[in-house]
Order: C-alpha cells, then structure tokens, then sequence
C-alpha cells in the first residue's frame, strides 16, 4: 500500500466522526480520493524523470564510448606497428559494447585496417555470443531487504525490474546464492515478498502483490537457461456437435531476461511429448496451429498451443518436454553513408559491411518536395529462418544527420523486395536543403544468433 493511503487508513480507524454530516463525509472521502490520485501522478512523474535521466545517462555514456573507439580505430592503419598494436589491444579492453562502435568495412581502407577490424568484431563476437545464449548467474548472500537485493539482482545482470513502491519491497528476505541463474533468484526473492509480475503480451518485470491463493513462482516455473515458461490457463474445449475435435487448450507464459530482444520465437510440435499422471500421452490436435511467434517486445510473450483430450480423467500432466527455437539480434551495428545522390551512378552501389550485415545505398532521389532513399540490406546465416528475418528487419534503424549534424527522421517507409536473407527498403525524408550535406545512418544488430533449446514442465495440473 502507499504510504498516503497508509495515513488516510491512519485517520479513518483513530478519528470518529460521529457529529460530522453525511454531506461532509462524502466531500472529505472525495478530496482523500483527489488527493491520491495527486499523489500517485507525482510518483508516475517523479519515476518517468528517474527513466529518462537514467536513459540521458547511457546516451552520455554511449557518445562518450562511440567518439573513443572512433578515435582509437584510426590509429589502426598508422605508419607504426607498435601504434597499431596499441590500439588494437586498447579497443579489445573495451570490451564487447564497444562493437557497435567499430567502424564498418567499405573499399576505401587499407588491408592491414580491414584485417584489424575484422580480427576485433570475431573476439567481441565470441562474447556477445556468450552473453546471449548463456543465462546471467547472480552471488547473493545473507539478510537484507527484498528492494536491495532486487537492486543488486539488476546490477550484476544487467535486468531492468520495475520496483515501484510497493509496501512488500522493504521486507526482509534471506539469501544464499552461488552463481546462479537470474530467473531462479528472482523467484525465490519475490516469493518470499509475496510478489509476482502480472501475465501479459510484451510486458516488462513490473512487480505487483501475489494473491494469497496463488502458488509459488518458483513452483509453477519451469527454467530454460536466459528463459523461464510457465502455464497460466488450460481449458478444455468439448464441441458438442463434433465432440472428436476436442482439445485441451495451453496457454504458456515465456519470459526471457530483460537484457535481451528476441524477434521471433518457435515451438515444433512434434518435439512436444505430454505425459499424464495415469500414463496417458497427449498428442496434437492434427490440425495446422500456429507455432511460430514474433514477440512484440518487453520480457514476456503469451503462447496458445492445443493438444488432443485425455480418453481418461487424467488429473494433470506429471511431465512435459519440448523444444523451442529462439532467435536473438546481437549488438547493433551503425552504417553511415555520404554523398548520398551519386548512389547508383556508373552501375557502382555504395555499400558497407559490419558482421553478418551488408547494407547497400542503391539510390537516392527527389520526387517533388520530398527526398526517397533506397536501400538493401542483407544478413547472412538467415536463409533457413526467414521468420526471424523478418522479425529482425522490423526493430532497424534509419535516419539522416543533416550538416550541423542533428538527426532528422523518415517521413515514411516501405519494402520494395523481401527474400529469405535480403530486404529492399525505401525511405522518405522531407528535409531543407537537400541530401547534398547529410548522412544517410542505418543502424541494425550485425547477427542474428539462432539457438534451440530444451523445455521440461512438471505437475501441470488438468481441469
């Protein structure tokens, strides 16, 4: 509860009113209300200010990092070995964020930089790599208040959670962990506040008071290394005038580390084996379903699967293994490009490569006030997983730096060409002046790191 309706609360038990007109009392329980309602849109205030000087922040702390690693990459291709040398080891003590930063390849740069650049992007690969497929492990130990350990949790992982100003978050809690996984200390933590995070499609971790009969996050809760599933309903569905299509219908929570940004999430069917407690299997309905998913952000999705009716009663399903399919962008790569109305001249595109990542400038035109820039962008390693393609072309960035350098915006976008690894875009920018002076910037994840994983449910239990 918030501590003004902890006062309000104080009030209405110690202080009777006994003389007081029913006129009265009314006009005093709607200022109490309208003072609430005050306080709690300055809280909502005073948190949005906290987020954006936290995201002004990073944004320092990204500029800052970005004009390093640009300064220490030209003296990649100095006259000096020893200076080259120097850098290089200079940027790889940056360590892996400095990876967006790197500038991309193109035809202008020596070999020996090419070969620099290239040897930095395949040691950062291999631990953003590392930092993706691999869940954040968490040492906690000894009593302290469940917001202090929530903010020790975020800060070794690098997991948003949203405190707020729940009562609970003071309670203490006890903890005892050694390297382990973030969503299994998270649990246990909230568990023991009597909290939990509300069910929804592209939710964050945003905490909310646990009902007395629900059970236990950490008993409901199956882990998945960076990925926690757990189901929230299951129906059974009987139609009557065709009673052979039964089905049980699942509905899953799949929650991933907030750090991360799945675009596309898939759940083969015929890897899921449902083992009920009198020895029934369930099986799929037969029907075409739905299995592969596009998350639509946030650290949470909602996932529909059906399988056949138990013949029996069957009271829950004692065990449930899977597999599920998840592809993950790696660190966001920055492409920029000059000169931009020569694009396409004397049948030479413009292009330039960070990773798996082309992007290539094919045109830049005037249709009446309004400037048209034309692009293709390829990732290579996609062609067998054109959904996760798609899902990862739809979070790229792409704007204009205008001479004095401020960032202009598209008006408008559209898809000229899609194949299985490769997307022709189209933008629009109403810009004064023209394109003559400007930078065209697209910003992407230079990978697209696919894994597959192995699911098991226990105890699920059947209405």
């Amino acid at each position: 509860m918030h501590h003004c309706a902890v006062l309000l609360a104080y009030i209405f038990r110690h202080f009777h009113f006994v003389t007081i007109p029913p006129l009265f009392t009314k006009t005093f329980a709607l200022l109490a209300i309208l003072f609430l309602l005050t306080v709690e849109l300055a809280q909502a205030q005073d948190d949005a200010d906290t987020e954006s000087q936290a995201k002004a922040i990073t944004s320092q702390k990204r500029e800052k990092l970005s004009q390093l690693v640009q300064e220490i990459s030209g003296r990649l291709d100095d006259v000096k070995k020893s200076v080259r040398d120097a850098a290089e080891q200079e940027l790889l003590a940056l360590g892996p964020d400095a990876m967006e930063f790197l500038p991309a390849m193109n035809n202008k740069e020596s070999d020996e930089w090419k070969m620099r650049i290239d040897r930095l992007r395949t040691a950062f690969s291999k631990l953003e790599f590392e930092q993706i497929t691999k869940p954040s492990l968490v040492t906690l130990k000894g009593k302290m208040s469940g917001r202090e350990a929530l903010i020790e949790l975020s800060k070794q992982t690098g997991n948003t959670i949203l405190l707020g100003e729940l009562e609970n978050l003071d309670d203490e809690v006890e903890t005892d962990f050694e390297n382990t996984p973030f969503w299994e200390v998270f649990d246990e933590v909230l568990d023991q506040m009597d909290l939990t995070v509300p069910a929804s499609d592209g939710g964050s971790l945003l905490l909310t008071p646990r009902r007395t009969e629900a059970p236990l996050r950490i008993a409901t809760a199956g882990y998945c290394g960076l990925f926690r599933l757990e189901p929230i309903s299951i129906q059974k569905l009987l139609p009557l005038i065709d009673p052979a299509r039964g089905r049980v219908q699942v509905q899953l929570l799949l929650s991933w580390e907030p750090r991360l940004n799945p675009v596309f999430v898939q759940f083969p069917m015929d890897t899921m084996k449902l083992v009920c407690d009198d020895g029934q299997i369930l099986s799929t309905t037969g029907e075409s379903q739905e299995t592969d998913f596009v998350p639509s952000g946030g650290a949470q999705m909602l996932v529909d699967l059906s399988f056949q009716l138990p013949k029996h009663q069957s009271t829950k399903i004692s065990r449930w293994t899977g597999k599920m399919s998840i592809a993950t962008p790696g660190v966001p790569a920055t492409l920029e490009f000059t000169d931009l109305m020569k694009a396409g001249k004397n049948s030479e595109d413009k292009s330039a490569s960070v990773g798996n990542l082309t992007v290539i400038l094919e045109k830049a035109r005037k249709n009446r006030d309004i400037y048209e820039v034309l692009v293709g962008v390829q990732l290579k390693g996609t062609e067998k997983s054109a959904e996760s393609f798609r899902g990862w072309s739809n979070n790229n960035e792409a704007y204009l730096l205008d001479k004095t350098g401020k960032r202009v915006e598209h008006v408008g976008w559209s898809t000229t060409r899609m194949t299985e690894s490769e997307i022709g875009l189209s933008y629009l920018f109403d810009i004064d002046g023209g394109l003559d002076d400007c930078k065209f910037v697209y910003r992407a994840p230079a990978n697209l790191i696919d894994q597959s994983l192995e699911f098991v449910l226990e105890d699920v239990p059947l209405p």
